[in-house]
């Protein structure tokens, strides 16, 4: 497992919220992912390569840190482009790779014990969430999320569902 510095979710959550503010996105608003790792493609700022799905075949996209090249299958980069959403959350996790790595240059280690907080996939997955479906929206209906957000039906249940435990969490 890769571990990494540590974020709590309220940090993850600040994050997302100053990149929605970097990029004059409203809270209230759509985060568009793929219009903004272009924009940073032309600016040189980093690297999108769109590849054959047989050359991603066990992965969807990953970010490559030597390169700081975000890989997107073909049919990944397709799905985004004409509006199919699911495909939000994977550019959106790739893109926070990129930021542990050149933005807030995070160190990466490799080890067999890491908690939550400290690994790098989690991190990622919970910046998506964050940054596709702001914290003050989470009660709408999961089908509202969906579409206000341009994200899935399972992407906007998952992040209910885990801000629900955490709710529950917190008052134990």
């Amino acid at each position: 497992m890769n571990k990494t510095n540590p974020l709590s979710v309220k940090d993850i959550e600040e994050l997302a919220l100053k990149v929605r503010s970097h990029f004059n996105i409203k809270v209230d608003e759509y985060f568009p992912i793929l219009s903004i790792i272009e924009k940073l493609d032309n600016e040189g700022k980093l690297y999108l390569e769109i590849v054959s799905d047989d050359e991603l075949r066990d992965e969807y996209a990953l970010y490559i840190v030597e390169s700081n090249t975000i890989r997107v299958k073909e049919s990944v980069y397709n799905e985004c482009y004409n509006g199919e959403y699911r495909s939000n959350f994977t550019l959106a996790h790739e893109f926070f790779h990129f930021m542990q790595a050149k933005i807030l240059n995070f160190d990466f280690f490799e080890d067999d014990k890491v908690k939550a907080y400290c690994d790098v996939e989690w991190q990622a997955n919970e910046f998506a969430g964050q940054l596709l479906i702001p914290t003050p929206y989470i009660s709408l209906d999961y089908q509202e999320l969906a579409r206000k957000f341009h994200v899935s039906e399972e992407c906007a249940l998952t992040r209910q569902l885990n801000a629900k435990k955490r709710k529950n969490y917190k008052k134990m």
